[in-house]
């Protein structure tokens, strides 16, 4: 027999921790509390339990209809009620659970269904009594009643059997549809909320969400939890993806509206886009190729842009999204700009000859054109004349000036607009701004003196006329005057006359010179002595070159820098005197008007006699005798030295006196042997030189 403890009813003093719900089958039903059928299965056996009344029965069939169980005892000790822990030990532990079986089997003999957990201490129960009612109670883990321990046959819970997934393109602003995937049992309450790198996304919940640009980047996901009345709830999540950017989209193209040509404003509109609130940026384009800076809603094209087609290509931003670009048709071809003169041209100066007369272009209706010019004289068109400015001729003389005025810019129509007419031309005037002036180094006789014209305006041709205490000087006509003799102590003047063809011709003085010096000889190159100082040689003096070329040059030998009586003639012939010394000599220039002038020439070398050298040689057996004479013609004979070279570098001196030396050299090689004599130059004397070949024995 299977036993259900009767002290487990709810009267018993025992169950002073309990609270009954309900009791009774209807009782229960109506007040909420279902029985789950059993009132009509109570005769049918579970488990091979008693049927009726009678707690194990009432558990087997709940198992085996509510949680699924198969009707075949689990196992062969689960009958009575205070065996069944005990039997389903592993099964058994002291944590309630939806689903389990609360087991008396040490305080009592009973089992019951676990209905509801609210607590760790508190849970809900329905069960069937033996030889009792079936009934609801509420359990407390205060006091006494609390189970043993509660069997986990097969707990209720809800079970995800396919885990969650999303539908759409994972993007910003990308429409995703979840799906809560299968579960087991069916016909649970499912709560969607979508998470970002596996935090909860406040307020996305539903099956449906858009990822904002918040989530760009992000791992995106959703939970699905799961929950029915009295079950605990289950989550479970799908795959995450990488939300990518967003797709903007032109729903019609960019458009430019205006003419276009030079300085006329192009606006552009941006189109209709998908989805609405980004951010717009424009770049002008002409013939397809970006216009720096050109980033406005609006472009006015510059002259450089004559000829081309505009575009304007716009770039939509969100954050989120990858921006895309939109480009417009091209306009037409821009079409130059209009110019126009809102002042005619205008003529000032005064129309005469050699006036500068010029021209004010007026004012025009663009900033930087570039002017062109033509005068016109009596209407006609003076060839060459296209400057700014115009100076009128000779040949203009009593007609009008007008000119026109061509204005020209890239980009831009050229327009010509004409000014009024000035009065007649009229002859012309010489303008002095600086009266002539005199230059030259010296105001001297000899010295060359150069007229300046002075300044004049305008330029004109010129002559000249010189004048020695403001009296005209004849012949003196040109633009420079040498001062000659006559002029000694006169002041000198310049009268520059100005002519020039349709002027009226004009002239100027200079101011006065001082009071002319006298000249200065001039030497350009230095008087020299030409020709070598000996004895019985001629030496001459070479002036040089001076000015003035007729000046008188006169002579004075010097030796040793003392006046040599008697020698002024430009040459001099070498004398035994003049040995062993240096000549020069002092020359005198004089000229008219100038003062006379005197140079020296350098001195020559030391006069010399020329000297000869003869030598005798008597061998003998490794040595040689050497009889040596120097002679110098016109003079006594000479003392002075000698130096013999032999054998390669050796050297040996013998001592002339008198023009004689004897000198022995010993330790000769035998053979032929070949001998240098040098007789060293004294001061009056030059140097002589001799080689001699000997045979030694």
């Amino acid at each position: 027999m299977l036993f259900c403890a009767a002290f487990l009813v709810p009267t018993s003093a025992a169950q002073a921790s309990s609270t009954v719900l309900c009791t009774g089958y209807s009782s229960c039903s109506d007040r909420g509390y279902s029985h789950y059928g059993y009132a009509t299965h109570k005769s049918t056996s579970y488990w091979r339990m008693y049927t009726g009344t009678n707690c194990t029965n009432y558990v087997a069939y709940r198992l085996v209809t509510t949680n699924g169980m198969p009707n075949v005892r689990p196992n062969s000790g689960v009958g009575n009620a205070q065996d069944w822990g005990y039997a389903m030990a592993s099964v058994t532990n002291s944590t309630p659970a939806l689903g389990s079986v609360a087991w008396w089997g040490k305080t009592g003999h009973h089992v019951a269904y676990v209905e509801r957990i609210v607590s760790s201490s508190e849970i809900w129960v329905s069960e069937s009594n033996w030889s009792g009612a079936f009934d609801w109670r509420k359990i407390t883990k205060s006091g006494s009643g609390w189970p043993d321990g509660f069997i986990h046959f097969k707990d209720l819970k809800i079970v995800n059997n396919i885990r969650p997934s999303f539908s759409g393109t994972v993007k910003v602003g990308g429409a995703l549809t979840a799906s809560g995937g299968d579960w087991t049992p069916k016909g649970n309450t499912y709560v969607y909320r979508w998470r970002a790198d596996g935090v909860n996304i406040t307020g996305a919940v539903g099956r449906y969400y858009t990822p904002t640009s918040a989530q760009l980047g992000k791992q995106l996901s959703v939970s699905v939890t799961a929950s029915r009345p009295g079950w605990p709830t289950a989550r479970a999540y799908s795959v995450s993806k990488t939300v990518a950017p967003g797709t903007l989209s032109a729903t019609t193209a960019p458009t430019i509206s205006g003419t276009p040509r030079v300085d006329s404003t192009l606006t552009a509109t941006k189109g209709t886009w998908s989805p609405t609130g980004a951010t717009y940026l424009y770049r002008w384009r002409l013939d397809g190729t970006p216009v720096p800076g050109a980033t406005g809603t609006t472009f006015t094209p510059g002259p450089a842009d004559v000829g081309r087609q505009v575009s304007v290509t716009v770039t939509a931003s969100k954050t989120g999204y990858a921006s895309v670009s939109s480009t417009s048709a091209p306009t037409a071809v821009v079409a130059p700009g209009l110019l126009s003169a809102t002042t005619k041209p205008a003529i000032s100066g005064l129309p005469k000859v050699g006036s500068t007369l010029t021209a004010q272009p007026g004012t025009w209706s663009k900033p930087g054109l570039a002017y062109t010019y033509q005068w016109l004289v009596g209407g006609t068109a003076v060839s060459g004349a296209e400057g700014p400015t115009y100076v009128p001729r000779a040949a203009d003389i009593g007609l009008p000036v007008t000119v026109k005025v061509t204005a020209r810019r890239d980009g831009y129509a050229t327009t010509t607009a004409s000014s009024a007419p000035t009065g007649n031309v009229v002859r012309g005037t010489f303008a002095l701004r600086s009266r002539p002036t005199i230059t030259g180094s010296h105001t001297r006789v000899g010295s060359r003196l150069t007229a300046s014209t002075g300044a004049w305006s305008p330029a004109g041709t010129y002559a000249y006329q010189w004048y020695a205490d403001r009296v005209p000087i004849t012949g003196a006509t040109g633009s420079s005057f040498i001062p000659r003799s006559r002029d000694l102590g006169a002041r000198i003047q310049v009268r520059v006359y100005a002519r020039k063809d349709g002027f009226v011709t004009n002239s100027a003085l200079s101011y006065s010179t001082a009071e002319i010096g006298y000249g200065r000889i001039l030497s350009q190159t230095a008087p020299t002595i030409t020709g070598l100082p000996r004895l019985g040689s001629t030496v001459s003096v070479s002036p040089g070159q001076y000015t003035p070329p007729g000046a008188t040059v006169r002579y004075q030998w010097l030796r040793d820098g003392k006046v040599l009586t008697g020698a002024t003639g430009r040459s001099r012939r070498i004398t035994v005197g003049d040995l062993g010394h240096r000549l020069s000599a002092r020359v005198r220039f004089s000229a008219s008007g100038y003062t006379t002038r005197t140079a020296t020439t350098a001195e020559t070398g030391w006069a010399k006699a020329r000297s000869t050298l003869s030598v005798s040689a008597a061998p003998g057996a490794r040595r040689v005798t050497f009889t040596i004479r120097v002679a110098a013609a016109g003079i006594a004979a000479p003392d002075g030295t000698v130096r013999v070279r032999f054998a390669g570098d050796q050297y040996r001196d013998a001592t002339v006196v008198d023009g004689r030396a004897t000198l022995t050299l010993t330790g000769q090689a035998s053979g032929v042997q070949t001998y240098d004599f040098t007789f060293r130059p004294t001061a009056t004397v030059t140097s002589a030189t001799l080689s001699k070949t000997v045979t030694i024995g």
